[in-house]
């Protein structure tokens, strides 16, 4: 990857082996304030020279403006910063433990495989499938399946970076798109899911005492962004085709794409069954 040709960032992009830091608060409120308030002084001195003694409105009119000249932006810069930092933690779910709706998903989806294609910066799509979900959903019902979905969901939002998008993809299925990220870190980083994944233990209220907590495990497929993806769903279909490998496999494992042709056949197979499931929005 020539880091280069990378569009220029707004902000600093962890590395993806590295789980990102929260940021430090910014020197530029105070700043900003204090300018904002001698700008609105500067303008009130101004209006009243302007005006003169022979005035009487000069001075109520001076300290008018000048409150609105020093107040006012100062408030709609702070209300931007709040709706930026609401739309960051919305993108890898740090505000939400549930993660964002699939359709949001596949839209900043979207946008980034075009983002990556044009620029060449790289981009990752990790797809995590719970192993054995039907049989936890049998035997504890459908409850436990989401209990430990959103758990690991919860777990993995933190470990993210602001520009990498989090979502629960279907009804045992999360996702992960990672943004200017490179072979081996998308690896890195779906390890450490499936890590992270063995280490749940969720309590169900009036689970018998024998069986008070759950254990799980992942199958994990991870697709880097090739030039043979022409578009996103073939980013996608490589995503699900090394889930059904890892599957295959014996579960508790990750396998990276692409995959074997013998086993393309029948990982497209189960990619068909898969989609005529529904997903977790309840859309086929």
């Amino acid at each position: 990857m020539n880091p280069a040709r990378n569009p220029p960032s707004t902000q600093p992009v962890a590395s993806a082996a590295q789980p990102a830091l929260p940021a430090p608060p910014s020197p530029g409120k105070p700043v900003l304030g204090l300018a904002a308030v001698a700008a609105g002084a500067g303008c009130a001195l101004g209006l009243a020279w302007a005006i003169g003694p022979q005035g009487v409105w000069a001075a109520p009119v001076a300290a008018a403006v000048g409150v609105l000249v020093g107040v006012l932006p100062h408030q709609l810069w702070q209300r931007h910063q709040a709706r930026v930092g609401h739309a960051a933690g919305d993108r890898v779910g740090g505000m939400r433990p549930s993660g964002m709706a699939r359709p949001l998903f596949l839209d900043l989806a979207q946008r980034e495989w075009a983002r990556a294609r044009r620029y060449g910066s790289g981009a990752a799509l990790v797809i995590i499938d719970f192993d054995r979900y039907a049989r936890l959903c049998e035997v504890r019902g459908p409850q436990a399946g989401d209990a430990v979905l959103a758990e690991l969901l919860r777990l993995t939002a933190p470990t993210l970076r602001p520009a990498d998008i989090l979502t629960r993809y279907t009804q045992t299925q999360m996702a992960v798109l990672l943004a200017q990220s490179d072979a081996t870190g998308a690896l890195d980083v779906a390890e450490r899911i499936r890590e992270r994944a063995e280490q749940i233990e969720v309590k169900l209220e009036g689970a018998a005492a024998s069986a008070q907590h759950l254990r799980v495990t992942v199958s994990v497929g991870v697709a880097q962004l090739r030039p043979a993806h022409l578009s996103l769903q073939a980013l996608i279909d490589d995503a699900e085709d090394a889930v059904t490998a890892a599957r295959q496999a014996g579960g508790n494992c990750v396998r990276s794409a692409p995959i074997e042709p013998g086993r393309a056949s029948s990982s497209g197979a189960a990619r068909a069954e898969r989609r005529a499931q529904p997903n977790a929005d309840g859309a086929a």
